[in-house]
């Protein structure tokens, strides 16, 4: 799930407090040990030179890994997709052994027939999504469209706990 902005900003802020909580107690304890000797108000004034020039450092290796395409942003869409995925294993209990259980494919073929559902909702009826396509693996309780968007995250993280699920099997017979 994406982290909200407050939660960001007290992410930043105790991790911003916590580097400069071991700058502060590092000079403190290893600059006497190498017989330099300064009073706590400039340790502490080093220690926040030396935070700004982190906060500094990071903000800008962001930006240039961005440019570089080394670290790409996730599109929201994906965002959804992993935070589905994390939902499924997290709240619904589908665990790793859960979904080995299933036939090869099994997944996918779940996932399929949500991810047609936009096609499917232009070409039906007033009673659209209420049976769900042949293909549909499991019970009609297990049938829950609730959208075009919602269909299609809800395909990909279907498709990745199928592509998962391959991975982990790999080599085993």
């Amino acid at each position: 799930m994406k982290q909200s902005k407050i939660m960001s900003l007290v992410e930043s802020v105790i991790n911003i407090a916590v580097g400069f909580g071991i700058s502060l107690a590092a000079q403190m304890y290893f600059l006497p040990l190498l017989g330099v000797t300064v009073s706590f108000r400039q340790n502490l004034f080093f220690a926040l030179i030396m935070t700004v020039i982190s906060i500094a450092r990071s903000y800008l290796l962001r930006r240039v890994f961005e440019a570089l395409h080394i670290r790409r942003p996730l599109s929201s869409f994906m965002q959804a997709v992993i935070a589905e995925r994390f939902r499924q294993i997290e709240q619904e209990g589908w665990s790793t052994t859960h979904d080995d259980a299933h036939p090869v494919g099994e997944l996918a073929a779940a996932g399929s027939c949500y991810a047609i559902m936009p096609t499917w909702r232009r070409r039906a009826d007033d009673d659209f999504g209420r049976e769900p396509p042949m293909v549909w693996p499991w019970s009609l309780e297990w049938w829950k469209p609730q959208g075009n968007r919602r269909d299609l995250v809800r395909a990909a993280a279907l498709v990745v706990a199928e592509g998962e699920k391959f991975d982990r099997n790999r080599g085993r017979k």
